[in-house]
């Protein structure tokens, strides 16, 4: 009995989600977006893409230079040293995994 009732809510609740994201996609096409890049935004799309390439170098030398500090500490031999590494392998893990499936 409970396992029945648990699945008639799944099923309304999926129903009921995919009813408003219909709803949203109806709103902003009759708001005028429609996937294609408005006349003029050459401009916008070369902002975009300085920004993801200053970001881009931005991580990428932050990472370099925290892994060759802990690099640095595993050569001097740190206890700690190894805790540092995996936290620092986690956060590029969950920025490389995490950020793009939520952006996704």
């Amino acid at each position: 009995m409970v396992f029945g009732l648990a699945r008639a809510g799944a099923v309304l609740s999926t129903i009921t989600l995919a009813a408003l994201a219909t709803v949203q996609l109806a709103a902003l096409r009759a708001a005028g977006l429609n996937g294609v890049a408005p006349p003029h935004a050459a401009e916008f799309k070369a902002l975009i893409a300085t920004l993801t390439n200053n970001w881009t170098w931005l991580i990428a030398t932050g990472i370099g230079l925290v892994l060759v500090l802990v690099v640095g500490l595993l050569i001097f031999g740190s206890q700690r040293a190894p805790d540092h590494l995996f936290r620092v392998i986690g956060g590029v893990m969950a920025l490389l995994i995490v950020v793009p499936a939520i952006l996704a």
